[in-house]
């Protein structure tokens, strides 16, 4: 739903399809598995609900890292081909 904004503005959020396929397969697919590690390696119910908590948390963080880590290595190599060089004296 827009937000109203001053002057008759309005901001629209647009959600891809594959965002939200990405979401939900995290959610759904990270917490039943953290569900049933959890709970049959520490057979407790309650630690299971906890796994399935934080599985989606865990797997969001490490694609987080390893955005930043790709773009990381991207930004610097795209530095290295356009770093200005000094004239070869040959």
């Amino acid at each position: 739903m827009p937000i109203k904004k001053e002057k008759d503005e309005f901001v629209v959020y647009v959600i891809t399809l594959s965002n939200v396929k990405r979401y939900m397969s995290i959610e759904f697919i990270g917490g039943s598995c953290g569900y049933i590690i959890a709970q049959k390696a520490l057979q407790s119910d309650l630690l299971g609900m906890i796994g399935s908590i934080i599985a989606p948390m865990a797997i969001r963080r490490v694609l987080q890292w390893q955005q930043l880590k790709t773009e990381r290595h991207a930004h610097l190599d795209l530095r290295s081909l356009f770093k200005e060089r000094a004239p070869n004296p040959a």
